[in-house]
């Protein structure tokens, strides 16, 4: 077992286990896409990152193996610069309103981007558009 402390709050964790789950087992919520318990961990959305003491910079909490003694902030105005970043790169190519999605009203990128995104962009060049195309007839003949 490890002992770690996240957001000031002291938790032991078994060996091998990331900041992630550490932080879920004290019910401390960090951001994040591409982690799922079951998966394998990719580490690509970036949103996970967290402010670990001595470390150079902010580390993905999904990746980052717990090391006894380890200290983490998960919403530090370090960890917050790099969420918000994060979050403002996955909203380039997106709209901040989303009336055509699918899933309007139940998508996390929506969500998280409320908390963590702004209401503009510093991106001034032209959003990408996809033109829909033409995958035949929606009538059987």
């Amino acid at each position: 077992m490890v002992n770690i402390e996240i957001d000031g709050k002291q938790v032991t964790v078994e060996k091998g286990s990331t900041v992630m789950d550490a932080a879920k087992q004290i019910g401390i919520y960090i951001p994040h896409f591409c982690y799922h318990k079951k998966l394998s961990i990719a580490a690509n959305c970036r949103m996970c990152l967290v402010e670990v003491e001595k470390a150079p910079k902010p580390l993905p909490a999904c990746a980052t193996p717990v090391m006894e003694g380890m200290k983490v902030a998960t919403h530090s105005q370090q960890a917050v610069t790099a969420q918000k970043g994060v979050m403002e790169f996955l909203l380039i190519n997106h709209p901040l309103d989303c009336p055509i999605c699918d899933q309007g009203g139940e998508c996390q990128l929506q969500d998280l981007a409320v908390g963590y995104g702004s209401s503009g962009s510093r991106y001034q060049e032209p959003k990408r558009a996809i033109t829909n195309k033409n995958l035949g007839s929606p009538y059987i003949d």
